[in-house]
């Protein structure tokens, strides 16, 4: 019998053992939505894969979108700009190439990029706060700025939403992967010339 989604917060992993049991779980659900999209996977279907008693996955992941919205964020936590002890000599150029990849390896498996932008959709409205400021931290750290001042903070969020309304806007087949990595490339050079 299907389980009801419970209108509560995931529990939050706190010991090696449970970020592992997390781990699974997004690396299985990552595996089965790329393959058959949001509406195909069944959490049964996760929690065998990932090797996962079905009441413990729904502990971390109280619903499929918080799953979905769970491997987005995995995603975006695993993103990084290229090292250096120096500046970026172009932090425009940098922000657009490390958002250019994002953008491309997000599109690379289409059904997997819908499933996580109508997942974190759904969480947000349902909670009425993200507070993850990951990407937004990412992009500054691409742009090579160590103290960020509020307008630099204003406008990593700008890249942010940017990128956001274009991944949307692919994802609905509105636009080619190729059109959208060719788009946000040219917001974020807009965008952040300033930071030049």
């Amino acid at each position: 019998m299907p389980r009801i989604a419970e209108n509560r917060q995931p529990a939050e992993p706190t010991t090696p053992v449970q970020r592992d049991r997390c781990d699974r779980a997004l690396a299985a659900a990552a595996r089965l939505g790329a393959v058959h999209g949001l509406e195909h996977v069944q959490m049964t279907e996760v929690a065998a894969e990932a090797g996962l008693a079905v009441g413990t996955l729904y502990r971390y992941y109280p619903s499929k979108h918080h799953l979905f919205a769970g491997v987005l964020s995995r995603n975006v936590a695993a993103l990084r700009p290229a090292r250096s002890t120096t500046p970026p000599s172009d932090p425009a150029v940098a922000v657009a190439d490390l958002m250019a990849a994002a953008c491309r390896s997000m599109l690379r498996h289409p059904k997997l990029a819908r499933a996580m932008m109508n997942s974190v959709n759904a969480v947000r409205s349902e909670t009425r706060a993200w507070p993850d400021t990951t990407m937004r931290d990412r992009i500054v750290e691409a742009a090579g700025i160590r103290v960020p001042s509020d307008s630099d903070l204003r406008l990593a969020r700008l890249v942010e939403q940017c990128a956001y309304g274009v991944l949307t806007w692919a994802v609905a087949g509105e636009s080619t992967a190729a059109e959208a990595e060719a788009d946000l490339r040219r917001a974020c050079l807009l965008l952040c010339a300033g930071w030049r």
